[in-house]
């Protein structure tokens, strides 16, 4: 019973009918016990009126706490409910039936508190698991019509109107929405949504219409991968957890052995039963899992997602953070950062007729190019006869001119790409463009140094480009032209141990696996960053790696406090219940007191604030 209470996977509601109204029908039946004998009503057979009834509270209380000890002990499961179980039955042996009748109800109600404010400490969790609808709005046979969200197809096509959930991830096929994907991301501002972007379950148009054909749905899209991987965190164990599983398996023997001693020594029944309730080890038990429940739960609501409690616990001893360069320090999307042109040349010009050209490709050079060109809101004319050639470039015709544009090799000390454009076979211009910093980038640098761990950059790209981004974002320590391999024998020259990586999750994933703790950039960039990395950064916010180490700093101590201040509790109160300072009701309370201060300890973590 207490022990089942205890677990911090089962999901329900803890003052249901059942639970609550039993607890409350057994702890009632003590005070009209009192009140019949009070009467003073003969006993019939031996046994008294009062004697049933509080035998009937112990049997609706406590009679699941010993069925739970004997199912613990047929699968050989550390159960905290054997200790409890036996000094039930000691009471009920030895004639002291208020004391077992209010022990058990005691109990219990301890249980359900502590589940309660367990229940607080997952509470981003449980936002994530409600976030989706139930039904959804499907277009079949030209009409839209309403469907359980588990009836929804890959291919469907989906209307969403204003304050609608999107039900499955997707792509715009029509329409323009405003969409609040706070649940994923952590972004509290909507993002606009345009035909050919995409969208995630468990993100709400906030204003506007749109319609999505549905690509992923159920545990597959973003939202249901998120609550799995969330979920199962609960499962991971820390350090400090690992430890106390392996002392709680002495505790049982132990306090039954310090019960038995105590009543050799005293000849006292009662003092006996007290230090088996007291010593039972509910809050030494919890002290790790609802820590770890609330810090992964903490994460959570600021877009951060961490697959288990021990990678926490690895931030937060952390002496490293080893970064990539494209797409993690930087957007990963190149700009246009100067126009070059010839003598007599304008640049206006060129760059309209070079994003003419660029305008049907797709390559990142391409569209930077074309950005740019709107940006400055030239015409843009349409282009003939388009050639391209891989690697090399694309040329094509423009109000009867041939336009060539082809990569440079340039120069070899420049941060930045070149590329050259030519108009009628001569040199017209040179575009130069680079991958900007985030920005934010500097802020979260400076603030992982703030905290005491080092940085470092790892990069396949040039040594010019490396130099450019890392000195402009405040890092001292950098590697250019590394291939994947070379970046895991660079991660093994600093020792895995206490290094983070973090990457965008696609090309990194050696390194992000090879890692102390990965840290991926951009879940809906890669679904690799789900797979290889212990960590993802949902938003792509950098600054927010200082507020995990702060995090799994705090989630570090507050096990250490707990474990400490649960084993305290139990000493103090095993010593007094032997002393005779507690009786077994005062020990049925001192013992749930130290749980839900232990348990409440933990659930503040959710607190935690970012900055």
């Amino acid at each position: 019973m207490i022990g089942r209470y205890a677990k911090l996977n089962v999901y329900q509601e803890i003052f249901n009918q059942e639970d609550f109204f039993k607890l409350a029908g057994g702890a009632a039946l003590i005070p009209v016990a009192m009140m019949i004998h009070a009467l003073d009503i003969s006993p019939v057979a031996g046994i008294s009126l009062t004697q049933v009834i509080l035998l009937v509270s112990v049997a609706v209380n406590g009679f699941p706490i010993v069925v739970e000890a004997v199912k613990g002990l047929i699968a050989r499961e550390v159960n905290v409910d054997e200790l409890v179980s036996i000094a039930i039955i000691a009471c009920v042996l030895n004639g002291n039936f208020l004391e077992a009748a209010v022990v058990s109800a005691i109990m219990v109600f301890g249980a359900l508190v502590e589940e309660a404010v367990s229940d607080s400490a997952r509470d981003a969790i449980k936002k994530l698991v409600e976030v989706t609808p139930k039904t959804a709005l499907v277009e079949r046979g030209g009409k839209a019509v309403e469907l359980p969200v588990e009836k929804i197809r890959p291919g469907d096509v989906l209307p969403v109107r204003e304050g609608e959930v999107i039900a499955a991830d997707g792509v715009v096929l029509e329409g323009r929405a405003a969409v609040q994907e706070a649940s994923l991301t952590g972004e509290p501002l909507p993002v606009k949504k345009e035909a050919g972007d995409e969208v995630f379950a468990g993100t709400a148009c906030a204003e506007g219409y749109i319609k999505i054909q549905a690509v992923k749905v159920g545990k597959d899209a973003a939202i249901g991968k998120i609550i799995t991987l969330v979920q199962g965190a609960e499962q991971s164990q820390t350090k400090g957890a690992r430890i106390v599983d392996r002392y709680a398996a002495w505790f049982t023997p132990v306090i039954l052995s310090a019960g038995l001693i105590t009543y050799l020594v005293t000849g006292d029944i009662n003092r006996a039963i007290t230090v088996l309730i007291v010593g039972c080890p509910c809050s030494f038990l919890l002290a790790g899992p609802v820590t770890t429940v609330a810090a992964v739960g903490r994460a959570a609501r600021s877009g951060i997602l961490v697959k288990g409690g021990q990678y926490l616990e690895n931030i937060a001893g952390a002496t490293l953070f080893c970064f990539d360069k494209t797409g993690t320090i930087t957007t990963g999307q190149p700009v246009v950062t100067e126009i070059i042109p010839a003598d007599g040349v304008d640049a206006d010009e060129v760059l309209a007729l070079a994003a003419a050209v660029e305008r049907k490709s797709l390559h990142p050079l391409a569209l930077a190019i074309v950005a740019c060109a709107e940006d400055r809101g030239l015409a843009i004319d349409d282009a003939t006869g388009i050639e391209s050639e891989p690697g090399i470039g694309i040329s094509g015709m423009v109000e009867g001119r041939r336009v060539e544009i082809k990569t440079s090799t340039g120069r070899p000390d420049r941060s930045d790409t070149l590329v050259d454009v030519h108009m009628d076979g001569n040199h017209a211009a040179v575009i130069c463009l680079a991958d900007q910093p985030r920005p934010e980038a500097s802020k979260g640098i400076r603030g992982i140094r703030g905290e005491g761990p080092d940085v470092a950059m790892i990069s396949g790209d040039r040594e010019a480009a490396v130099k450019q981004v890392a000195e402009s974002v405040g890092i001292r320590r950098y590697f250019a032209g590394q291939r994947p391999e070379e970046k895991l024998a660079r991660l093994s020259e600093f020792g895995t141990t206490g290094v983070v990586y973090v990457g965008d999750g696609v090309n990194d994933a050696p390194s992000l696996k090879a890692a102390d703790t990965g840290i991926a950039m951009g879940f809906k960039g890669a679904e690799v960053a789900l797979e290889t990395a212990d960590v993802v950064l949902m938003n792509d916010t950098l600054s927010q790696l200082p507020f995990l180490i702060r995090l799994s700093r705090t989630m570090s101590r507050l096990i250490r406090i707990n474990i400490a201040l649960s084993f305290l509790i139990n000493f103090l109160a095993v010593g007094a219940g032997a002393l005779g300072w507690l009786t077994p009701v005062m020990g049925a309370v001192t013992h749930n007191i130290g749980s839900i201060l232990v348990v409440a300890l933990a659930a503040s973590i959710r607190f935690h604030k970012e900055d």
